[in-house]
């Protein structure tokens, strides 16, 4: 069984890069995720979501990383700074996406409420007085 799971598709390849540089460090360190938690102060859960790709490491836990794998922090630390530029892209991306996608359920939802359009003269088919939204004075 491997050790660690496939990183997500739609991870941006720099952050795929930096994520399988932080593998490979605590896979030449020996250690395991537990013990890489015990000696960073990070959790053993967000080790597993940094080493997983669900979420960036932030710059402490890399520098406390290379520092209990013997690595030099200044590689590690710019590589972070390229995959934070890629991850605040990918997050601002995704935001415009949930965006996009409330503003349509909204329209929708205004569609609904508004009903079908009536057909002329400005009465409903069941003969009586159209209400709602007033229009135009004219």
């Amino acid at each position: 069984m491997p050790r660690w799971k496939a990183l997500p598709d739609e991870l941006d390849p720099q952050i795929r890069e930096f994520t399988s540089q932080l593998r490979r460090l605590v896979d030449r360190s020996g250690l395991s995720v537990a013990s890489v938690a015990d000696r960073t102060g990070y959790s053993k859960t967000s080790w597993e979501r940094y080493l997983n790709g669900r979420l960036l490491a932030p710059k402490g836990a890399i520098v406390a990383l290379a520092e209990v794998t013997g690595t030099n922090p200044v590689h590690l630390t710019t590589m972070w700074e390229l995959a934070e530029r890629a991850w605040s892209r990918s997050e601002m991306r995704h935001d415009m996406t949930m965006e996009a996608i409330r503003i349509s359920q909204a329209r929708a939802a205004l569609s609904e409420l508004a009903g079908p359009p009536s057909g002329g003269g400005g009465r409903s088919r069941g003969g009586g007085a159209r209400t709602g939204v007033a229009g135009p004075a004219g």
